[in-house]
């Protein structure tokens, strides 16, 4: 059992202290990281949401879940066969004899890897968050999306 909070105000202090001390009365024995800063993967994730919101509006492409799903199969799986020998290996292994549409509809929600699929993003280091934000951009520029709006909210 693992918690992460990001406090960020007042309230969240309290519930991880609240939670803290829950845990220690049930457990007897709590483990605690601290480190200042931002969770960026909270805005990276928000910013994501987003686009594939903003991709399904202006797309064909369907809802956002769908957007999500080719995002995922299209960009960030060939920033990991890029980068990640090991995942590399399990996907041509794995994955790649699949039809296409198998292999999109396993980026979603589904009962082999749960409801977020199968992990792709999520395995992200910092550079290839970036390297996908910048490919989801690039493609669908191109398409007719517009992201400055959502690009210069992440920046402030």
């Amino acid at each position: 059992m693992t918690d992460k909070i990001s406090v960020n105000c007042r309230s969240m202090l309290t519930e991880a202290i609240t939670r803290m001390s829950k845990m220690f009365e049930d457990k007897h024995f709590v483990v605690v990281s601290l480190r200042p800063g931002k969770d960026r993967t909270l805005d990276q994730n928000r910013l994501w949401f987003a686009m594939y919101k903003r991709i399904a509006e202006m797309t064909q492409i369907g809802e956002p879940e769908d957007a999500r799903r080719y995002c995922k199969l299209h960009f960030g799986v060939q920033i990991l066969l890029n980068e990640d020998a090991g995942f590399q290996a399990d996907w041509y292994q794995v994955m790649r004899p699949l039809t296409y549409e198998r292999k999109l509809s396993l980026m979603g929600g589904c009962n082999l890897f749960g409801p977020d699929g199968m992990p792709v993003t999520s395995l992200f280091n910092r550079s290839q968050g970036i390297q996908y934000t910048d490919r989801i951009v690039s493609y669908f520029t191109g398409q007719g999306v517009y992201f400055s709006d959502l690009l210069s909210q992440e920046a402030a």
